[in-house]
């Protein structure tokens, strides 16, 4: 899926009773344990992972998804792809 990050979203504090937007996905991904950053080409265990906000692009849904990304990805304005079965609704709860 390409997805883009959503600017300005550094900012967002994660619903009550979790510590990271990260801890967020941890508990609501229902695949593998295995953390790894989300995007295609970065599929190695990373230490520098955060939750990072993403959209999706060419896309009639606005949703606003969290995947685990690296920080160098997270940064970046570019448009990437991502293991579209790591993207976790932001308003799951």
């Amino acid at each position: 899926m390409r997805v883009k990050n959503i600017i300005g979203s550094s900012d967002s504090l994660p619903p009550s009773g979790y510590s990271s937007w990260l801890d967020f996905w941890k508990a609501h991904y229902h695949g593998s344990q295995l953390l790894r950053c989300a995007a295609y080409g970065h599929g190695n265990e990373h230490t520098d992972l955060v939750g990072a906000h993403v959209k999706k692009v060419d896309s009639s849904d606005n949703s606003c998804y969290i995947v685990p990304l690296c920080k160098t990805l997270n940064a970046s304005a570019e448009d990437f792809y991502v293991n579209d079965d790591m993207m976790v609704p932001e308003n799951q709860d």
